[in-house]
């Protein structure tokens, strides 16, 4: 058993090293679930180095891996990080899969998504992706206690740090506060920390905040050219109940 922390270069050393001693790679925590694979000799793949690996392999397996220490290891290293933020119970697996694809069939075959698997990854990545780019276009933070700003994201993968620190290039100075379900995510000078929600929830609760919203969505609304399937494209539904715009393109949507 190859054990590794739930880090990209971590989990790419251990599918190296799965690759040398035929055996199964496996994040450290998650060995009961190799049921009795899980009993046999373990392997820390934080303890070897990848240059080293890569020889080894090539000796072992005879699999030529030097572009993982080029630029194609790199892409595959940020494909891996953004598939750890991506939310399902498989995370893992896919991860392992996808990787073991690129040294079998070479790094083309997986950052082109040649593979059922490798397509997945490659996907995974892209939603992680399209997530904080749409939530830096849809977040509206409302002004909270200490001259700070709050926002109640909708996120479907963890992804809310890396959001905070590109909200904070917008506000440079200013106290940003996340509220997700029973803990506050808070940028402040640099850093990251977590807090108690129940003091920002009063804030998010404002209809005067929505209602203005709704009024500017309402005045630029044009009947006649209505097109609720252009609009899923912008504003997809599944953001419909959280954004005031989105419950009113959803009873547009139910008049047709």
């Amino acid at each position: 058993m190859i054990l590794c922390s739930q880090t990209p270069g971590s989990m790419l050393k251990a599918v190296v090293l799965s690759q040398i001693y035929s055996d199964l790679p496996c994040c450290k925590g998650e060995e009961a679930k190799l049921a009795l694979f899980g009993f046999g000799e373990a392997r820390d793949a934080d303890q070897s180095s990848l240059t080293a690996l890569v020889k080894d392999l090539r000796a072992a397996a005879g699999i030529d891996a030097g572009w993982l220490m080029e630029v194609p290891g790199k892409t595959l290293l940020r494909l891996i990080a953004a598939n750890l933020r991506y939310q399902a119970p498989d995370q893992t697996a896919v991860i392992f899969a996808a990787t073991e694809q690129a040294l079998r069939y070479g790094h083309a075959y997986c950052l082109c998504g040649l593979g059922d698997i490798s397509r997945l990854f490659i996907a995974r990545a892209r939603s992680v992706s399209r997530e904080i780019h749409k939530m830096l276009g849809f977040i509206r933070f409302r002004p909270g206690p200490a001259q700070s700003l709050v926002a109640q994201p909708k996120l479907f993968h963890n992804t809310a740090d890396l959001i905070l620190k590109s909200f904070a290039a917008r506000y440079p100075d200013t106290r940003l506060v996340f509220v997700l379900g029973e803990k506050a995510l808070v940028w402040e000078k640099g850093s990251i920390t977590e807090d108690q929600p129940d003091q920002y929830c009063e804030y998010l609760h404002d209809r005067s905040f929505d209602a203005l919203w709704e009024t500017y969505y309402t005045s630029q609304y044009i009947a006649t050219r209505k097109n609720i399937r252009l609009a899923s494209r912008c504003l997809p539904q599944k953001y419909w109940d959280w954004l005031p715009e989105g419950k009113i393109l959803q009873q547009k949507a139910a008049q047709e």
